[in-house]
């Protein structure tokens, strides 16, 4: 039986078949096939192997003007098989995949009434015209003909108007195109499907030659996204929670010089089943009730008397503490792990997570993103990680999650993504000779996947910070890190985290420094507040680890966050002007309380409602000392501090959740539709309840500019 497609497959991952026939002339309803040739794609790469390639008797004379084109003649398909067997055949081969072809809707169309003519079941599949698509993306193109497609690319072109041989070089065609798709931001299957949406004119005459006989489909975005959430439950405590959430702390510990012994009093005395085993390195191990066992199997009663250190096992596969439930299980179920160690901020060990096996064999069946970031080896594993997220988002929502707690998961999972392509790029790095890491690092997510507060319109905003020692040139092509971060964004943009537009990205030079010299930027934004440093702290200022080279690394991380924020806060005049930035943002209100729309019917959320919230929450909680990352904790903290209402606080908090919430509903909705992702909703699309309630939550954003003229009055 035939899946579905997702419209939101990238195209990087997608499986394609691309189809050509061979006719006895160009009337769909009346001629007949007498070639079918087609061949496997999965993404960019051409299953040479995996072909198709049939001769049919089309039971008419050929046209001697059709056997000019493609040389078949009568005495060619005499004795081949008819299209009733090869129909059959040619499902088969297609199976789920999209079809893709040069004015594929031709070949459908022939196909489609060979089928009604001999009475025979055929489910038309999704289809990519790549001549659809190049007319979308120039619209001042004018010959969109295989051959000046194919020469326009480089492509050279074999076994011309053989159905196999124009399969292969529209095979081709279709690889050559996707730079040019990714570089004009279409990465899914609903964004080609769109692009081909857009020649109107080639369009029309195609379907004026009859290669459409249904209208074009229409799409209703209301509520699609959450009606299909409904589809596959839950569990969303696995979302809920964290590792710091439900560990063991502090672990407990014992010697390596200790004996096993009294390891395993230890483990009896306190019910538990590890033991952290402290050494001279300072590098812990671990001591499990299995590795106890497995020494008594083989030592018998003198196993009491080794020493744990011989015993125990190292390095301790450890997690951070912000690490949500449904992905350390994943971690787990891959290394086969009963025990995962967590840790802190600095990378230390701060406490055990352990789960029975019943819980564990429960929980993993729940799971709809397992562990597959971590087996990522190339970027279009990524990419089908990264497509899912807005069918996760839409199952979360439709089961009552939390439309924060929901970019907290997005923010988590663009995080170990960043993790994953770090690691791809330094194992690349290695493997052509370059060495592993020549010095502590980590690589900083900024912005709103710092804050955990990403939705699904990603862009890249990262950094990278190296410890001082590293003594080689930051500037120069070659360097080491240079072309790590290269490398590491490439692979980002490649899996649909694309390229920041503004350029905040650690392959460019500025976001790629030694602990010094952040430091020292971070005391330059702070004395000289431009409207320039302004954005660039805005983005700054939320950073978090997603990727350390080792515990250095974390510590690299952990002190310049305690230097950032204490510069911050000394800092008058840089807490000043982002209050007064955060300040000027007007919510969309008109005359009356009316919302302000585009003329797309559409308002902007995020520059007049979540922009003044997360802006001003930053500000108050810089002042204030307060170190929450996420907006709704850091308002209501910085609240708490500043002696300002709690219920204000509230308030806030619950209108910055409402806001991520109308945003995200929209950004699946149009993910779907194979538009764009933005912060603009269609106010239209909403219930009437919702409407009210966006009309009374932008009118209290004043909220927050009246905690921000508080905090400058006193400053």
């Amino acid at each position: 039986m035939k899946q579905p497609v997702s419209p939101l497959t990238p195209l990087i991952a997608l499986n394609t078949v691309v189809l050509d026939t061979e006719t006895t002339g160009l009337d769909v309803r009346s001629d007949r096939v007498v070639q079918i040739g087609a061949v496997r794609l999965y993404g960019r790469e051409i299953q040479d192997e995996a072909v198709f390639n049939v001769i049919v008797d089309p039971q008419m004379p050929i046209p001697d003007v059709a056997r000019r084109i493609h040389g078949l003649s009568d005495a060619d398909v005499a004795g081949k098989p008819g299209i009733a067997e090869v129909l059959a055949q040619l499902a088969a081969f297609i199976g789920d995949a999209v079809v893709v072809g040069h004015s594929i809707h031709f070949d459908l169309a022939i196909l489609r009434h060979e089928a009604e003519r001999h009475g025979i079941k055929w489910t038309e599949p999704k289809a990519l015209d790549v001549a659809l698509m190049v007319a979308g993306l120039d619209r001042a193109l004018i010959d969109t003909s295989l051959d000046s497609l194919a020469l326009s690319l480089g492509i050279a072109v074999e076994g011309r108007h053989t159905a196999l041989g124009d399969a292969m070089a529209t095979a081709r065609v279709y690889v050559g195109l996707q730079n040019r798709l990714l570089a004009s931001g279409i990465r899914t299957l609903a964004e080609a499907e769109n692009l081909c949406r857009k020649p109107q004119g080639l369009i029309a005459r195609q379907q004026e030659a009859g290669w459409f006989d249904r209208p074009r489909e229409q799409h209703d975005f209301s509520r699609l996204a959450l009606k299909q959430g409904t589809q596959r439950a839950i569990d969303s405590y696995l979302y809920r929670n964290r590792l710091g959430d439900v560990m063991s702390s502090p672990p407990i510990s014992i010697s390596e010089t200790a004996d096993l012994h009294s390891a395993a009093q230890l483990m009896a005395a306190c019910h538990i089943g590890c033991l952290i085993v402290t050494r001279e390195n300072g590098e812990p191990g671990i001591l499990s009730e299995r590795d106890v066992l497995h020494a008594l199997a083989a030592r018998g009663a003198e196993a009491g008397k080794l020493k744990v250190g011989a015993v125990m096992s190292f390095p301790v596969i450890s997690a951070p503490a912000d690490t949500f439930l449904y992905r350390a299980l994943g971690l787990m179920a891959r290394k086969n792990l009963r025990y995962l160690g967590v840790t802190d901020d600095g990378g230390r060990l701060a406490g055990i997570f352990t789960l029975r096996t019943l819980l564990r064999e429960r929980a993993l069946a729940t799971l709809t993103v397992g562990d597959e970031i971590a087996m990522a080896g190339r970027p279009r594993d990524l990419a089908k990680v990264q497509s899912a997220l807005p069918t996760l988002a839409t199952g979360l929502l439709a089961d009552g999650q939390d439309a924060r707690q929901v970019c907290a998961i997005i923010s988590a999972e663009n995080k170990a993504m960043t993790a994953r392509a770090a690691e791809i790029a330094e194992a690349e790095l290695e493997a052509a000779g370059a060495g592993p890491a020549p010095a502590a690092y980590a690589v900083l997510m900024l912005g709103s996947g710092g804050r955990g507060e990403s939705m699904l319109a990603p862009d890249q905003d990262n950094a990278l910070l190296i410890a001082d020692d590293y003594t080689g040139d930051l500037t120069s092509p070659d360097d080491w890190f240079s072309r790590f971060a290269s490398r590491l964004n490439e692979i980002l943009d490649r899996a649909g985290i694309p390229y920041c537009k503004g350029g905040v990205m650690a392959r460019n030079i500025q976001w790629r420094r030694r602990l010094g010299e952040w430091q020292h930027q971070v005391e330059e934004w702070a004395h000289h507040p431009s409207p320039q440093a302004l954005l660039n702290v805005d983005i700054f200022y939320d950073f978090t680890p997603a990727h350390v080279s080792s515990s250095a690394g974390a510590r690299l991380a952990e002190s310049l966050r305690h230097f950032a924020a204490d510069t911050a806060r000394s800092s008058l005049a840089l807490v000043r002007a982002l209050g007064e930035t955060a300040a000027s943002h007007a919510p969309p209100l008109g005359l009356f309380g009316r919302i302000r729309k585009d003329d797309q019917g559409r308002v902007d959320l995020k520059s007049g409602g979540l922009l003044p919230i997360v802006a001003g929450a930053r500000a108050i909680a810089l002042r204030h000392g307060v170190t929450a990352l996420s907006t709704p904790e850091r308002i209501l903290q910085a609240a708490q501090q500043a002696g300002r209402s709690q219920a204000d606080a509230e308030i806030l908090a619950n209108i910055h959740g409402f806001l991520i919430r109308l945003i995200i509903t929209q950004q699946i909705n149009d993910l779907e539709a194979g538009i764009a992702p933005g912060n603009r909703v269609e106010v239209a699309r909403l219930n009437h309840r919702d409407q009210d309630e966006l009309r009374e939550a932008l009118g209290r954003i004043d909220l927050i500019t009246h905690m921000l003229r508080d905090l400058l009055q006193g400053i």
